[in-house]
């Protein structure tokens, strides 16, 4: 195989994960070894399909028959495993190129994670791969796992206990932390979620962590997609993952770490890539609707309820349980993470009442009271009318104790789910644990404690109830040939000066973004002119290109009503700016626009993922309390929507105490106007500040202030 015909990914992505042969490179006749579990391990988890060890000093290898070399392999095999050190790998790789393997995984360290020498090291592996037309996972992983084939080309110790048998409802998990990503899988599959396939990065010499993305969102089996991230080398190609999984309606969640400073720092040392301005992954996270998990826990709780059958299609829940208590302590916390518990009507709550004890609560939570613990069948119809129930978009069952009925209530719970389009998520408290393993491979999400039970179906169902149209799809042509990798050094070229408030605002309004009426004017007369022909009442700034924020220098004076008031502000202006050795020093008059509500629009640049479109509340509030949203453009409606939809303080938007509401759809337009214009010229542009966009009483919107910065940098 040459390198004209090297795999796609998606082709190595399906190698890794659905192999039907496997060669192992190395392998060693003692189990207990690093370059013996792999097939210790095929063997263990019953691997279907064929095993080929290569061990030139051996006839037989753990049982199997070995092979002297890969040329005398009886078949070319799916997938090549070599478990070698690296100073053999090279020859590895060339030796399953020419017998026509496409895909290889490399566990040895030594590579870029080493320095200098590694990384050449790392970079000549991928030569020798790309020459042999060969597609490689690692170097320096922990292999890769495939559920559909009980696949564990993998050395790592997780897999090496008698807690599972290897459960697969489609879920993936992808990690560049190798032992993060094994202690994490096996906690999955201990728990009884069924995280079948597994992808360890390492160094990613080859494949990365959004190839992996990308592939398993691809995969027709992939139900959702979890993982473990440190840092992107890639920025586009990530994007473009995370695009694709969305428009395949494959949920992601992901947990990504580097928050912090040193966090950051720890993260490139370990990976070789940069963490990121963590702010932009939250913002690239919500554009493409992933969730984004705080914690082990947190992760493999929203994978439990994104792999649900079905998945939950609104945030109105129905609870049933055998206590009041749990059901007051289930509401309070649906209410606080938004979700809805709708109190059920009479009829409704009449049809609960005629398959319960008279003494049950009926209205929603549904109390069916202790009498389950002996006859679980008033549990099933009750949750069967909830299921009915047309204001019920998930069914939540909380249970607790009970050892003897687990099977007979998990029976009928899996009997009753397997015939419902809603979904049934159950939460059962103490006892023997048995009901999460019970339940699983009926596509029941099964939780031990409530409160995580319901913050993960509230991040999943509030997703689906926003109804958000996938994001234009991201291919990562619209800016392949300006972007750099985000480890490349910015290097400032010039230093260049702002640009005045008025050059701004000229150049914003080519952006789509309305600017208030005003004049530039050199004195006080001319001052005086400029307001009689805009109106009163105005405002007077200074006006100069040398200095940026006016207000802080007294330089800005509002609500001026005649024209002794405009002359006594201009000549202020003019003799203090004189005093502080400012050169420039014009005057602009702007017509004073009553103020309801107040917000920045903007621009920056991220080294790795380029321009950034910024929407928050304005004024003194975005020093003193930010609230701001990130996008990454292209934006689309509903992109700009979410924007405004998750500021915190969103509500002065909408006419809160007394404040004249602003014109949504007129906010929203500017955005994606702007976002266009950014998309398009970003390069030329540092930062650009609209502060404030102000709502009018009549809620109209216009720009009172803006400051652009030009590039001083080589664009990221």
């Amino acid at each position: 195989m040459s390198a004209t015909t090297m795999p796609t990914t998606a082709q190595a992505i399906q190698d890794l994960i659905h192999a039907q042969s496997v060669t192992i490179i190395g392998a060693s006749n003692d189990g207990l070894k690093a370059s013996g579990r792999t097939l210790r391990y095929l063997q263990k988890y019953g691997y279907t399909g064929s095993v080929y060890p290569v061990n030139p000093t051996r006839d037989t290898v753990q049982g199997l028959p070995s092979y002297s070399s890969v040329a005398d392999l009886p078949e070319v095999p799916d997938l090549a495993v070599i478990v070698l050190p690296a100073t053999a790998v090279n020859d590895a790789v060339r030796a399953c190129g020419a017998h026509g393997i496409r895909t290889a995984i490399i566990f040895a360290s030594g590579y870029a994670e080493m320095g200098a020498d590694g990384a050449r090291a790392q970079e000549e592996l991928l030569s020798t791969a790309r020459e042999a037309g060969v597609r490689l996972l690692g170097p320096n992983c922990v292999g890769a796992v495939g559920g559909p084939t009980n696949l564990t080309a993998a050395f790592m110790t997780g897999l090496d206990q008698e807690r599972f048998s290897l459960a697969d409802d489609g879920i993936a998990f992808v990690s560049q932390s190798g032992a993060m990503g094994a202690f994490i899988l096996n906690t999955a599959q201990s728990t009884s979620l069924g995280v079948g396939r597994f992808l360890s990065t390492g160094n990613e010499a080859d494949i990365t962590i959004s190839d992996a993305i990308e592939g398993l969102a691809e995969d027709a089996t992939t139900t959702a997609i979890l993982g473990y991230i440190e840092g992107i080398r890639d920025p586009e190609s990530f994007r473009r993952a995370l695009s694709r999984a969305q428009t395949r309606g494959v949920p992601v969640a992901l947990m990504k770490v580097g928050r912090s400073e040193r966090g950051a720092a720890a993260a490139q040392s370990h990976t070789g890539a940069l963490a990121g301005q963590d702010s932009v992954y939250d913002a690239l996270f919500r554009q493409y609707g992933v969730h984004r998990a705080e914690s082990i826990d947190h992760l493999l709780d929203l994978g439990r309820i994104m792999a649900s059958k079905p998945r939950p299609q609104g945030n109105r829940i129905s609870i049933v349980t055998l206590s009041g208590g749990a059901g007051v302590l289930m509401t309070d916390v649906a209410q606080e993470v938004g979700l809805q518990v709708p109190r059920w009507n009479d009829e409704w709550a009449a049809r609960m009442a005629t398959e319960l004890p008279a003494f049950a609560a009926v209205r929603n939570p549904i109390d069916t009271t202790g009498v389950v613990a002996s006859d679980h069948t008033v549990l099933t119809r009750a949750a069967r009318v909830c299921l009915d129930h047309p204001e019920t978009d998930t069914v939540v069952v909380m249970l607790g104790n009970m050892e003897r009925e687990e099977e007979a209530i998990c029976t009928a719970l899996a009997e009753l789910a397997d015939t419902s389009s809603k979904p049934i998520i159950v939460i059962w408290v103490g006892g023997s644990g048995r009901p999460q393993e019970l339940l699983s491979g009926h596509g029941i999400p099964t939780f031990s404690e409530p409160v995580r039970a319901l913050h993960a179906l509230a991040a999943v169902a509030n997703t689906r109830r926003q109804g958000a149209e996938p994001s234009r799809e991201h291919t990562g042509d619209e800016r392949a040939d300006s972007v750099k990798p985000p480890n490349s050094s910015l290097q400032a070229t010039a230093t260049v000066a702002a640009l005045d408030e008025v050059a701004s605002k000229e150049l914003l309004s080519e952006a789509g973004v309305p600017t208030v009426m005003e004049h530039e004017v050199l004195d006080a007369q001319g001052a005086q002119m400029a307001a009689k022909q805009i109106g009163y009442p105005v405002v007077v700034k200074l006006l100069s290109a040398e200095v940026a924020h006016k207000s802080d220098l007294g330089f800005v004076h509002i609500g001026l009503r005649t024209a002794e008031e405009v002359r006594a502000a201009a000549l202020a202006i003019a003799e203090r700016a004189e005093r502080l050795g400012i050169q420039d020093r014009r005057i602009v008059v702007q017509q004073m626009v009553d103020v309801q509500a107040e917000l920045i629009l903007g621009m920056a640049r991220d080294p790795g993922f380029g321009p950034l479109v910024l929407l928050g509340m304005g004024g003194v509030l975005t020093e003193l309390d930010p609230d701001v949203q990130l996008r990454l453009p292209p934006l689309k409606e509903e992109d700009a929507r979410s924007m405004i939809d998750s500021l915190r303080t969103g509500a002065l938007l909408r006419g809160a105490r007394g404040r004249s509401p602003v014109d949504e759809h007129a906010l929203v337009q500017i955005v994606l106007s702007f976002s266009e214009w950014v998309e398009e010229n970003w390069e030329e542009y540092d930062s650009i500040d609209i502060n404030p966009l102000v709502g009018d009483a009549q809620g109209r919107l216009v720009a009172v202030d803006a400051l652009v910065v030009p590039a001083t940098t080589e664009a990221p």
